[in-house]
């Protein structure tokens, strides 16, 4: 089988990567030139990007929950546990734009994600639960023969993360780049990047330039 790589940017929205957007996630301004240097030194490969694109009332929202506050973790009906979130990158809104200075080209596909009201989207490649909502990520990389993927974005612990673990599932060859994320909680990264190693199909470097090389 040929090796042939391609670029994920997850969720490189002003919410997260301002200091004003309503989920910043600290430093989250540093990505954009990193990531840009990264795609350039990857040279012509694939790039999606993803993005969260929730409704008003999404139900990790905290506002739905007036009992709840922001990152506590709710037990829903269906069993599941839902962490709260305060309202981001709600459809239509300034927050939900890619942030000012990211690279982005014609042929780049933007793969929206969180769009279901009642289940939460880390992953790129589908809900929370695996099948509410289906992005299509994984049937687009299949059909342009891709075999091995390169992720960076934010957050690190979270939409990152888990689009990196759903990619090995779908069984491609992941790279995270450590340089080109950033997280909420240096505890939480630290536990995404064992689960990550742990599939056997994840590495996590540190820099583009070992990114590079694990593509070349």
């Amino acid at each position: 089988m040929n090796k042939k790589n391609a670029l994920i940017i997850v969720d490189a929205q002003r919410d997260f990567g301002l200091e004003d957007g309503a989920l910043y996630v600290p430093k989250g301004e540093e990505v954009v030139p990193e990531i840009n240097r990264l795609r350039a030194a990857l040279g012509d490969v694939d790039v999606f990007l993803t993005q969260d694109w929730h409704p008003e009332d999404h139900m990790s929202f905290v506002t739905q929950h007036p009992e709840m506050a922001v990152f506590q973790d709710k037990t829903m009906e269906d069993g599941s546990v839902q962490r709260m979130w305060p309202p981001h990158c709600v459809q239509g809104s300034r927050g939900a734009m890619f942030l000012e200075g990211l690279v982005r080209v014609d042929t780049d596909v933007v793969v929206q994600k969180g769009r279901v009201r009642t289940v939460d989207s880390y992953s790129g490649f589908a809900s929370n639960d695996g099948h509410s909502e289906v992005t299509g990520l994984e049937a687009m990389l299949l059909k342009r023969g891709i075999t091995h993927v390169t992720i960076c974005g934010l957050a690190y612990e979270y939409c990152v993360g888990f689009t990196g673990l759903d990619a090995t599932k779908c069984g491609f060859e992941v790279c995270v780049v450590r340089s080109c994320t950033r997280g909420l909680s240096e505890a939480d990264c630290a536990t995404m990047t064992a689960k990550l190693v742990d599939t056997g199909k994840a590495v996590v470097v540190d820099a583009v330039e070992e990114a590079v090389a694990w593509a070349a």
